[in-house]
């Protein structure tokens, strides 16, 4: 028998979520809920389903839902899916605030129902080909940059990329943050467009991460230095080189390594899937998702000299 799903929030992203469950083999998208009705006919004509008017008219019929709604509806909605001990995906950031995100953690764990997190640079094959090929890390940059949307705008580019990368630090190395410095820019929103940050973990790490949705172009890369090799990848191509230094001229060599390209969110999506069949553990947990979250809400605090 198949899972039945619910999207709730099919703009841009929500569409996205709605299309890998309508093609798994074992869910069943019952249904798509939005804050504009009109959207929600849209995209449940075009994917064979039904549209709802409100998100309290899924409980009953679906096993677990996706929410992909604004992050200021993430407690709201994911409260009202746990509440009725129904597992939730709800996009990043888990919540608006740290508080928020600890009152559904603190549910999920009292109801006993999962509860994961969007951060779907986890499932990026570029960042697990560094997890798994590196080791020693000395130094670490990553690069997320892009233009300037509207979508995603509603919150600080800390809350919208740098929670990204903030999670893939805590993931890669599994050592806490020891200090760190900020800078940041309000340059179109009233809220933080461009940011850098430079961390110092506790295992020796550094890490640094320009965030932008200032730039005139996309750029997504890192660059992992190590004592006998160096990393450099396009997060966004997949495309990777690694240089390695030799006895003799030119002293080094550079290995260009296409890894695999996957879909991610099918990826994700997938995950959860065989989660609530109980055939795999949570990749995100929540309480990982808070952790990501609190430390951003750090950094804006230190930005506004709060």
């Amino acid at each position: 028998m198949k899972l039945r799903a619910g999207v709730v929030g099919v703009g841009y992203l929500g569409t996205f979520h709605a299309q890998k469950i309508k093609a798994h083999a074992e869910a069943e998208l019952v249904g798509v809920c939005d804050y504009s009705f009109a959207q929600a006919e849209k995209v449940a004509h075009d994917l064979g389903t039904q549209a709802f008017h409100k998100p309290e008219d899924l409980i009953g019929k679906v096993d677990y839902v996706h929410i992909a709604a604004s992050t200021q509806s993430h407690y709201d909605l994911a409260h009202l899916f746990l509440h009725n001990k129904i597992p939730v995906l709800v996009e990043k950031p888990i919540a608006a605030s740290v508080e928020q995100a600890e009152k559904l953690c603190d549910l999920a764990e009292k109801n006993k129902t999962l509860l994961t997190v969007g951060h779907i640079e986890r499932f990026n094959p570029a960042f697990a080909y560094l997890k798994e090929n590196i080791t020693a890390v000395s130094y670490l940059e990553i690069n997320r940059l892009a233009p300037f949307r509207t979508r995603g705008s509603d919150v600080s580019v800390l809350h919208d990329l740098t929670i990204h990368d903030i999670d893939l630090v805590h993931w890669l190395f599994d050592s806490a943050i020891e200090s760190y410095e900020v800078a940041g820019k309000k340059i179109i929103k009233n809220t933080f467009d461009d940011v850098s940050i430079r961390l110092k973990l506790k295992n020796g790490t550094q890490v640094t991460i320009n965030n932008s949705r200032v730039s005139p172009q996309i750029v997504r890369n890192y660059r992992a230095v190590a004592p006998h090799q160096v990393i450099a990848t396009n997060t966004a191509t997949l495309e990777a080189e690694i240089l390695k230094p030799i006895n003799a001229e030119p002293y080094h060599t550079v290995e260009k390594v296409q890894i695999n390209k996957v879909d991610s969110l099918a990826l994700e999506a997938d995950h959860f899937i065989q989660c609530i069949l109980g055939k795999k553990q949570l990749a995100i947990t929540g309480q990982e998702a808070m952790l990501a979250l609190k430390n951003v809400e750090k950094f804006v605090s230190h930005l506004e000299g709060k």
